[in-house]
């Protein structure tokens, strides 16, 4: 396969196999759909993915055990790319948190998680040669507990907190 210009009945079925991949909980199927040397940058992984073996690796041994009943839905786009390359989507993942967040060791809550992503993706002979996701961390870091509520205990403790680093890192800038 050549590359051709990404257009909007490519990318939509691209999407539909990639996400019931997803949805399927198979980490061979997604790996499938990445090129040998796909880049993977995603923020629950411990570093960008560098290839299909280690995006499979990451589904099977971080993302599903995490989150054994994911789901992912379609929220907006595709956008298509400019240079005819890929595409962006904004998508909902739901699941029930009930392994850890391996990095950075976040324990598992047995809670109901839902989140979403903007996700970037750029194509090359039909696969994905890069993909990108962005979520909003402080979102997910306060269903999870790792960051409390506005307005609370904890959240005053936390700001406290981060005026005696943010003393010292003056501090030590001085």
């Amino acid at each position: 396969m050549t590359d051709l210009p990404v257009d909007t009945a490519f990318a939509d079925d691209f999407l539909r196999r990639l996400h019931s991949a997803v949805n399927a909980h198979d980490p061979y199927a997604i790996a499938e759909l990445c090129a040998e040397n796909v880049i993977w940058d995603d923020p629950a992984a411990p570093q960008p993915l560098c290839g299909r073996e280690a995006v499979r690796r990451f589904h099977e041994e971080i993302m599903f055990p995490a989150l054994p009943d994911v789901q992912v839905e379609l929220m907006d786009g595709p956008y298509l790319s400019a240079k005819g390359d890929g595409f962006a989507v904004r998508l909902r993942i739901s699941g029930t948190m009930m392994g850890p967040l391996t990095p950075p060791g976040f324990a598992p809550t047995r809670g109901r998680l839902c989140f979403e992503t903007a996700e970037f993706s750029t194509l090359r002979d039909g696969l994905l040669s890069r993909h990108t996701v962005v979520l909003n961390m402080l979102d997910l870091a306060r269903q999870i507990g790792a960051v409390p509520e506005a307005g609370t205990f904890g959240a005053q403790l936390g700001l406290w907190m981060q005026h005696v680093s943010a003393f010292w890192e003056r501090a030590k800038r001085n």
